[in-house]
């Protein structure tokens, strides 16, 4: 037991350190901002095969960098016809489901190898966070729900600044 304490602040006590290298303040609230576009497909996650139920799946993000570690994400996602899928529900409109959530996200590789005043050519981010889900229903009117998202970003920065 005493070993493991031992081993636990020693750790703790070089990770400390590794955090007093860099000065990580300066950001002003017009710096580090990016627009995204999503795109994809969804799936039923139950009684359905995969392809043919799939639909597509298109989005804008709008991104905020607050520091090398945290960032922040508004981010909005259009379905289309996910609802012709079930013949009693078939969707009126193209786009029959819409989602907007607020999403945090953690730079692991800034947090554990530490930042070295440049973004890295391969970084992984934790993503979680919630939202509002708001979709068309033909008979019954429109439903709403919450969304989640816990997940991870592997990013790939090209190009010589790596912006």
């Amino acid at each position: 037991m005493k070993k493991s304490i031992i081993a636990l602040v020693s750790i703790l006590s070089f990770n400390s350190l590794n955090a007093q290298e860099y000065n990580l303040g300066g950001n002003k609230f017009r710096d580090n901002w990016s627009i995204g576009l999503n795109g994809g497909i969804v799936t039923p996650l139950t009684h359905s095969t995969f392809f043919k139920n799939s639909r597509a799946v298109v989005g804008l993000d709008i991104n905020k960098e607050v520091s090398p570690v945290y960032g922040l994400t508004l981010e909005s996602n259009w379905t289309i016809n996910t609802q012709s899928r079930m013949a009693a529900q078939k969707s009126g409109t193209a786009f029959d489901g819409f989602n907007v959530m607020l999403l945090n996200r953690l730079n692991l590789n800034n947090i554990f190898a530490g930042y070295n005043g440049q973004r890295r050519l391969f970084e992984v981010e934790a993503v979680a966070g919630a939202g509002w889900l708001h979709y068309y229903m033909n008979g019954s009117g429109d439903m709403n729900s919450w969304s989640s998202r816990f997940g991870m970003n592997f990013n790939f920065n090209l190009g010589e600044a790596k912006a």
